[in-house]
């Protein structure tokens, strides 16, 4: 069974001096700074972040990946801010789409039920039906 998400942020206040920046050994130039988030994100956040972070036009020229309950954004130092503010905007578009995931996960599950709900009550009606059924032939 799919669960519900939740929903995960970047973790604000950040103490910028406890923030792990490294130099990207792959990319000369480019820096792979740790976000942390306020939670582990499931695999559900995860997904609807790679969508949204795909989907954006911004991402040629800069990669984010999920490790445990960070976000590292591998970049070089040319706007920054823009930077972060687009990975800022990428976490609230994923958060929108985990509520629009939990609200179609709660749809689904009340129609499952209500479609169980109408099961037993035809089922009802054909057992009221066999005895009134077998009452009338034994009259």
């Amino acid at each position: 069974m799919v669960e519900l998400a939740k929903k995960v942020n970047i973790k604000h206040p950040i103490s910028v001096d406890h923030v792990d920046i490294r130099n990207d050994q792959f990319h000369p130039g480019a820096y792979v700074i740790s976000l942390p988030l306020d939670d582990y994100p499931s695999y559900a956040w995860q997904t609807l972040f790679e969508i949204e972070l795909w989907g954006s036009l911004d991402f040629w020229d800069r990669k984010v990946i999920i490790v445990e309950n960070q976000l590292k954004l591998v970049t070089t130092l040319s706007n920054l801010q823009e930077k972060l503010d687009w990975l800022d905007k990428i976490v609230v578009a994923t958060n929108k789409r985990v509520d629009e995931h939990n609200r179609n996960l709660k749809a689904e599950k009340e129609s499952k039920e209500i479609e169980l709900e109408d099961a037993r009550t035809r089922t009802t009606i054909r057992n009221e039906l066999a005895k009134w059924l077998v009452h009338r032939l034994s009259r």
